[in-house]
């Protein structure tokens, strides 16, 4: 009996670590399968708050680039370059 209950409590650790911190249209599909189980076993509450989540606008970290911060190729380019001349460098090295 504590193997059954042990194999469920590292399922479920399993897959809330999966939810947590896969990819974003994995976790679209986990949440979507995650509703219809809830609808299909009676919890139709439980299946409207995770599609209600799930639908939630982008934000910040959700990997969709619609926040735009993640930046762009031209970011890259247009940030200021720092270089250290030989001289300098001697000047640093001498104190």
């Amino acid at each position: 009996m504590q193997e059954v209950i042990v194999g469920i409590i590292v399922a479920f650790a399993a897959f809330a670590v999966a939810r947590r911190y896969a990819p974003a249209p994995v976790r679209q599909a986990l949440n979507g399968w995650t509703a219809r189980s809830a609808r299909r076993i009676g919890l139709g509450r439980l299946a409207e708050k995770i599609e209600a989540k799930a639908g939630g606008s982008a934000g910040c970290g959700d990997g969709c680039g619609t926040c735009g911060g993640c930046g762009t190729a031209n970011s890259a380019s247009s940030a200021r370059q720092f270089s250290i001349s030989p001289e300098a460098l001697k000047r640093t090295a001498r104190r």
